[in-house]
Formats: C-alpha cells, structure tokens, sequence
C-alpha cells in the first residue's frame, strides 16, 4: 500500500492537465454544473484579444531566431499580424454561420410542427378533391353522351 501511496502523491504534485472550452453557449455551463471541480479546483485563463503592438513584438522576438534581413523580418511580421487577424474574423464568422444554422433548424422545427397539424385537414380536402374529380368525371361522361344523340 506504500508503494501506490507514494504514486498517488507523485501524480499528484506532478499531473497537469489543459483542458480547452469554448464559455459562449449552454454545454459550458451544463459541463460547469456537472463538474464542479473544473471552478474549484482549476486556474481559469481567459484570453481576449491581443493588441497589435503585441502582436507585433511576439512575432519580432520569435522571428529574431531565424536571421532574417530586416525588411524581410518587417513584411513576416506584418504577415504574421495579418494571419492573425483574419483567423479572428473566420473564427467570428463561422460563429455567425452556426446561429444562423441554429436558426433554420428552430424554424424548421416549428414548420415540422405546423405541417403535422395540418395533416388530417390535407387528408380531407385530398378526399373531397378525390370526389369532386369522380363526379366531374361522371358529368363529362353524360355531357358526352347527350352531344352524340
């Protein structure tokens, strides 16, 4: 039992996890509740938007490694500032995209809905259209008989 003692304690002091969510939406909130050990027992990083000087200085620093000629450095810098913008706005519009599927999926359901309702009163005027058809088919045959004589 000393043995598996010691190695709890060793994973203990020694296991680090990261576990990566996105906070927008009710999965995160009902992951919250279900685990509430991911507040208690957690550091919570929020990240939020980076500024564009330090967009800049982090690319500067990574890229000083490479040895690069300066103008060379200045336009993969101004590249790595661009790539990551655009992320943000791909991030932001696939955000969008999945509301609005969001959307269509509420309004789809609804109109599911609706269409069910409608059923039986679609049977009944298919039926009365079934015999209107029948009786107009019967008043041509007699039309058609009373031109021939």
């Amino acid at each position: 039992m000393t043995l598996f003692g010691y190695f709890n304690e060793r994973v203990r002091a020694n296991l680090h996890l990261v576990v990566a969510m996105s906070p927008i939406g009710d999965t995160f909130r009902t992951r919250l509740r279900m685990f509430p050990s991911l507040i208690n027992c957690c550091t919570i990083d929020w990240f939020t938007a980076w500024p564009d000087d330090a967009l800049e200085m982090v690319a500067t620093s990574l890229l000083q490694e490479t040895k690069l000629e300066a103008s060379l450095l200045a336009h993969c810098v101004t590249v790595c500032k661009y790539f990551h913008h655009s992320i943000d706005d791909l991030a932001h519009r696939y955000v969008t995209g999945l509301e609005k599927l969001k959307e269509a999926k509420l309004l789809i359901t609804e109109l599911q809905k609706e269409l069910k309702l409608l059923q039986p009163r679609l049977v009944e005027t298919s039926a009365n259209t079934e015999a209107l058809m029948i009786k107009i088919e019967q008043d041509t045959i007699q039309v058609e008989r009373k031109k021939e004589v």
